[in-house]
């Protein structure tokens, strides 16, 4: 087998000089002909009929240089399912990026989100994000978005730094943080700059003093993990 990108069609392909065949090595056209539901391609297509009656008895898959251009034109429509349709997937890396907040918040140790520790999911994300050179954000194989995906079912947002749940209400949380606290009575002064431009700051909302709370500012509990990026915000501004 030898490497004829000229004759096959991806440069993937690799060519049998004995039955002048290419052999299939595109891995998402490969993954998807055995029925791997991270992998989506059109399955109407010419090439996929003529790919399906291909395989060999080791579960190769076989196709004349001639039919390249038909072959190529499946391979155009295979792309990867990331665990989640607000991931996307980046073809320069090969790789999904996070996107959901409450996951980022617990990958990145800041509060307002948390979910199962140890697993698969996590695992196979951070380990994709160690080996790609100065990655800023979160990345992961299509291959394990089925692990990711089981870790997001674990993920549920919870209060902001130093903030605590209503007693009267679980679904929102009572600013307790100094920081916020300070921000939403006086507002950017002095030493004191958050970024008033990030959606946690709109979540916030005034209560007022009550005789079952002495919260005076809440928000909803499923936005815990913007709020604490509010209130990084303003440790960043300090000083």
């Amino acid at each position: 087998l030898v490497p004829a990108p000229a004759l096959c069609a991806s440069q993937d392909d690799m060519y049998d000089t004995s039955t002048r065949l290419c052999q299939v090595t595109n891995k998402y056209a490969f993954w998807y002909l055995q029925h791997k539901d991270w992998v989506q391609c059109a399955p109407n297509l010419p090439g996929y009929a003529l790919l399906q009656q291909s395989a060999d008895f080791n579960g190769n898959y076989w196709y004349n240089f001639k039919h390249s251009p038909t072959i190529r034109s499946f391979y155009d429509t295979c792309i990867p399912e990331c665990a989640t349709d607000e991931d996307t997937f980046h073809s320069s890396k090969d790789k999904c990026l996070v996107s959901d907040q409450v996951l980022l918040s617990f990958l990145s140790g800041d509060k307002g989100g948390t979910c199962a520790s140890g697993t698969l999911g996590e695992k196979a994300i951070r380990t994709a994000t160690q080996n790609l050179d100065g990655a800023r954000n979160f990345w992961y194989a299509p291959d394990t978005s089925v692990k990711v995906r089981k870790l997001l079912e674990s993920c549920h947002a919870t209060c902001a730094s130093e903030d605590k749940t209503l007693p009267q209400d679980p679904y929102h949380c009572q600013v307790m943080n100094i920081m916020g606290i300070e921000y939403m009575l006086h507002g950017n002064r002095d030493n004191l700059q958050c970024d008033e431009r990030l959606p946690g700051r709109r979540y916030i909302t005034h209560t007022g003093t009550t005789s079952r709370t002495k919260a005076a500012f809440q928000y909803p509990r499923m936005f815990g993990t913007a709020v604490q990026q509010f209130y990084l915000s303003c440790y960043k501004g300090y000083g």
